[in-house]
């Protein structure tokens, strides 16, 4: 009888999901005065992979994520459950639910959960980073992204 609970709990604990609490996330980054980042990526994807490998392992791009953002990893294999205001559901349903249209994508809300800009497709470390600098110094406001990489790369060039 012992054996059956044990079988039975560790049943439940190896299925149970984690849940991805998006609203709270916000609510955090409302206090923090962050904005949101969501990166949703697929299983054999090489892109993706290199995304992970090489852009999420890239010290100013870690640094520039710590100081002005919350990072949600988005993997849809993953079993987790995503909640989001009236939706409830995968990463994967969440990431149709939301319009992702192709992997990998990086999704940058505002700390009021604005959509102010989709990156989709591969990124190398540099054109992400100039994509967390933009949004950070929510330069969308005034520029678009490629005046803001002309802008910031003649002001490096001074």
């Amino acid at each position: 009888m012992k054996k059956i609970l044990i079988f039975i709990l560790l049943s439940i604990y190896l299925n149970a999901n984690t849940i991805i609490n998006i609203d709270k996330q916000a609510k955090i980054a409302q206090e923090q005065d962050k904005n949101i980042v969501m990166f949703f990526h697929i299983p054999n994807c090489s892109y993706c992979k290199t995304m992970v490998d090489e852009n999420f392992k890239n010290r100013e791009i870690l640094e520039e994520i710590k100081q002005n953002f919350i990072l949600i990893d988005m993997f849809t294999a993953d079993s987790d459950i995503v909640k989001y205001k009236n939706f409830k559901g995968s990463i994967k349903e969440f990431s149709r639910y939301i319009g992702v249209p192709a992997y990998p994508a990086t999704i940058f809300l505002d700390k009021n959960m604005k959509d102010h800009y989709r990156s989709i497709g591969y990124r190398n470390t540099q054109e992400q980073l100039m994509e967390l600098m933009f949004i950070s110094s929510k330069s969308y406001n005034k520029l678009t992204l490629e005046e803001f990489v002309v802008k910031t790369e003649f002001e490096m060039d001074d």
